[in-house]
């Protein structure tokens, strides 16, 4: 059974869409910088994305930053996204992973390995899978 199977069509819009962004919006960054440091995406209530950058250290300590703003900022969302950069040791690849969440109640897990040359990227299929909600 999928999530799709149990979760009405404007969650599954919001997730949709906010993977998307989320993609988009990372794809773009490593073509121009080879890199990038993690970020938030969030469906505010009127179904706008908005990007949530933290001023962090380090990329470590990025993400539990950025969990800790969306939670703090929930109350108005609809949808929300975490979005690393990460070592995929088991293939000696990378990849961009999303943590996705929505206030309806799903969370998920997307993984996009990746290859990147001379400002090229090969991005393999999706990975998905069940995640732990860190922001509802």
């Amino acid at each position: 059974m999928s999530w799709r199977d149990t979760t009405p069509e404007p969650v599954q819009d919001d997730v949709d869409n906010l993977l998307d962004s989320a993609l988009t919006l990372a794809e773009e960054h490593l073509r121009d910088r080879g890199e990038f440091f993690p970020f938030g995406l969030a469906v505010d209530r009127e179904g706008g994305v908005r990007v949530i950058d933290i001023d962090a250290p380090d990329a470590q300590q990025a993400k539990p930053m950025i969990f800790t703003a969306l939670s703090r900022m929930r109350g108005d969302l609809r949808a929300a996204a975490v979005v690393t950069d990460v070592a995929l040791p088991e293939t000696a690849s990378s990849g961009i992973e999303i943590h996705l969440e929505h206030a309806h109640g799903i969370a998920i897990g997307v993984i996009e390995p990746y290859s990147l040359a001379d400002g090229t990227l090969e991005a393999e299929p999706l990975e998905g899978h069940t995640a732990i909600r860190a922001v509802w």
